[in-house]
């Protein structure tokens, strides 16, 4: 009976970090979602979602280090017929993209090989910009960075459900790499709508 038990458990167990990394990608994930979903419905984040559709000509995604997340939005983006380009808050230029994006986006229809990286301080911002970030941490340095100067948003706002940090799957399982890309792509054809009503 007791060994019967501890069999049930570690199939339970399993079973739970199954799905954690499968949606989440890893514990931490898990739980990073939970505290900024509590943010998001404390009304902290309602400020990204104010967004003047009709002012926007390009979406300028953001994420890291622009091998993974803010690489697959950008071209998802441009296959949409939307202008789009993409940045990374902590990379340098030139870098491929990451090799499972690169696998994972090509299983989406989606092609990154060609993708280079682009650093901060080699962006040039315009009217009419969009900044896109897939964490709220990044919508507070961007904020920082350019004075309120461009909106920003978070990604995972435009999901249903909504989902205000999308976790990096860099390092993460293939299983989560290709939720986290569902999710951007989900979100990423939401306000490819917006843009082109």
């Amino acid at each position: 009976m007791c060994l019967h038990l501890r069999v049930y458990d570690i199939k339970t167990m399993t079973d739970k970090e199954s799905w954690l990394t499968k949606n989440h990608g890893s514990r931490s994930g898990f739980l990073k979602a939970q505290v900024y979903r509590l943010f998001y419905l404390s009304g902290v984040y309602n400020k990204y979602k104010t967004i003047d559709w009709a002012n926007v000509s390009r979406l300028v995604f953001v994420c890291k280090g622009n091998i993974c997340r803010s690489a697959y939005a950008e071209e998802l983006a441009r296959t949409l017929g939307i202008e789009a380009i993409s940045f990374g808050l902590d990379t340098v230029d030139g870098a491929p993209a990451n090799d499972r994006a690169v696998k994972t986006a090509l299983s989406c229809g989606s092609d990154l090989q060609a993708h280079k990286t682009t650093c901060l301080q080699s962006v040039e911002l315009k009217s009419g910009d969009l900044l896109v970030a897939m964490e709220p941490w990044q919508c507070k340095k961007l904020t920082e960075v350019y004075g309120g100067k461009y909106p920003c948003t978070l990604l995972g706002l435009w999901l249903r459900p909504v989902l205000p940090y999308i976790h990096d799957p860099y390092g993460m399982r293939p299983a989560y790499f290709k939720q986290c890309f569902v999710r951007i792509r989900r979100a990423v054809q939401f306000m490819a709508g917006k843009l082109q009503t």
